[in-house]
């Protein structure tokens, strides 16, 4: 159990030294929030403190630090990380905990491409401190983490399937051969996870690690749109999501539309959650960059060739 907490610290210290060394600069923002950061399927804990006239005040674990950084983003405008605690209700699995730790950083005038060449290097440099090499062991295959592949999310889909993710028919019909309880729908949400989930994503990074990017716009989240897609990536080893990335928005008309939508999604299943409105303000001065989140207790799963999160 030593072990683990020792190369816990190793490889946290290896991530911090890599953003020193190339620049960044470290900050901290407040975990508990007066407004939860929204996200699609992301739901954050929520809870009441006191003032001192003991007036209940209704408060939020940020489910990640995103719009706090991206509010000092757009006054400092250099490049930002940050390693914290992040909460997320109704997580539960070998690789989800409602509170786990992860890294966010941002670099300015970094695109999508420069981006993935960042993530790698972060994947290089803590496997280096533990191992001496760029090379890993997780569930009995090696990994050489200066060979990545990198495909767009229509491929990967076509790849396992023999869908595109825009064909409803085709998602149905595919769904239908594979599962005979199901039934067809005209949701395309629901169709796209329902594929991706259970066909596509335990295939990624199996031979190498795999960035997947160009996702469909409606599942852009807080990326740009260009030509059509989604300009964000995700990382993944062994079917293991490890970070999600994006050329950000820095559109407030477009975040606003993005967040209300959020908003009356989640207001349609019984939640309640304001507007942020100081980050749409502050996204009008963010300058052109590139951030991530990558899920630490994650990472340590892979480098250290654990069966879960857990105990990390």
């Amino acid at each position: 159990m030593k072990k683990i907490y020792t190369d816990k610290s190793t490889i946290i210290k290896s991530i911090r030294e890599y953003f020193y060394r190339t620049g960044s600069i470290e900050v901290f923002t407040d975990i508990l929030q007066d407004i939860p950061n929204l996200d699609n399927n992301i739901y954050p804990v929520e809870l009441f403190v006191y003032d001192e006239r003991s007036q209940p005040i209704r408060k939020f674990l940020h489910t990640s630090p995103e719009p706090s950084m991206k509010k000092i983003l757009s006054e400092i405008k250099t490049d930002i990380f940050q390693i914290t605690k992040v909460f997320r209700n109704y997580e539960g699995s070998y690789k989800h905990k409602i509170e786990f730790t992860m890294l966010e950083w941002y670099r300015v005038g970094y695109d999508l491409d420069d981006l993935m060449e960042d993530t790698q290097n972060i994947f290089i440099e803590s496997a280096i401190s533990l191992y001496k090499k760029p090379k890993i062991k997780f569930k009995g295959r090696e990994y050489n983490l200066l060979d990545w592949q990198k495909i767009t999310v229509d491929e990967a889909f076509y790849i396992y399937t023999g869908v595109y993710p825009e064909d409803i028919d085709k998602m149905n019909k595919f769904l239908k051969e594979k599962e005979s309880y199901f039934k067809e729908s005209q949701d395309w949400e629901e169709l796209f996870f329902r594929i991706y989930a259970f066909y596509v994503e335990p295939n990624l990074g199996k031979e190498k690690p795999t960035f997947i990017y160009d996702y469909p716009p409606q599942l852009s989240a807080f990326a740009k749109v260009k030509g059509g897609k989604g300009k964000r990536f995700e990382a993944y080893i062994n079917g293991i999501e490890l970070v999600n990335g994006y050329h950000e928005l820095n559109d407030p008309v477009e975040l606003e539309t993005r967040l209300k939508q959020d908003i009356e999604k989640k207001k349609k299943e019984g939640f309640d959650y304001p507007l942020d409105t100081e980050f749409i303000k502050a996204s009008q001065n963010l300058p052109e960059c590139s951030g991530a989140s990558l899920g630490i207790d994650r990472l340590i799963m892979i480098l250290l060739d654990l069966e879960s999160i857990h105990g990390i």
